[in-house]
């Protein structure tokens, strides 16, 4: 078996199935990681030390502290009524959640098409082997497109066989704000919940308090797992 493409450490019952997965894109490099950082994080020789998705400093050391796009999406857990540990392991909730992207690859950027991208076969490959082996129980999205591209016939068929079929087609809910309006995406499916939200770090104009209006989707979703996980919902 080929090792997973993740971020953080895997725990024996939380996270390796039916936990959290947390996919965006692909694995970001930006201009000043490229800067800070010689190697990618896939290829890096960085220590083995557990972690979790908001405590990365325990392995990758004080510069994942900064990482954007982690701290925003931390930011929306607490917004939704499920604030992260950033001490040391954590407790069993953050224990449940496991970082991947759908495409194994790290750039600055996608130069092509997000569909060429993700339809490439590798990528699938690589999307569904992620979805086979951790099985997860709810997968948040983050970046618009994927959730269109899943419906994709080289994509779904794959996806169903390992969380059921669809129970419902894509729906979208748009919320009452005075400022740039982020379409949110859901689909049910027989073992798995997916919702498809705007890129954290490089979607322009998307504000924090859009994102809190969501709460009442998002937080009774995230309160499944805790209850499907033995994890305290006040925790």
């Amino acid at each position: 078996m080929r090792n997973l493409n993740i971020a953080n450490s895997l725990f024996p019952g939380l996270n390796d199935q039916q936990g959290i997965m947390l996919c965006g894109y692909e694995w970001g490099w930006s201009k000043k990681d490229q800067e800070d950082d010689s190697e990618s994080i896939e290829n890096s020789n960085v220590n083995l030390a557990q972690c979790t998705f908001s405590n990365k400093s325990l392995r990758y050391g004080a510069k994942a502290n900064g990482w954007r796009y982690d701290n925003r999406i931390v930011k929306w857990f607490d917004l939704w009524g499920h604030p992260l540990s950033r001490e040391n392991l954590g407790t069993d909730f953050e224990k449940c959640i496991v970082q991947t992207n759908w495409c194994n690859t790290q750039n600055h950027k996608i130069n092509e098409s997000y569909y060429s991208k993700l339809t490439d076969k590798i990528q699938i490959d690589n999307f569904i082997y992620h979805i086979e082996h951790l099985k997860p129980s709810l997968i948040l999205f983050f970046g618009s497109e994927q959730i269109s591209i899943l419906q994709d016939d080289k994509v779904l068929p794959r996806f169903v066989e390992h969380t059921g079929n669809a129970k419902c087609r894509p729906y979208s809910l748009q919320k009452d704000f005075s400022g740039i309006r982020f379409h949110i995406r859901f689909q049910d499916f027989e073992h798995c919940r997916v919702v498809c939200l705007p890129h954290p770090s490089s979607s322009r104009g998307l504000s924090d308090s859009y994102i809190a209006l969501f709460k009442d989707e998002l937080s009774p979703l995230i309160a499944e797992v805790k209850r499907l996980k033995g994890v305290p919902l006040s925790g």
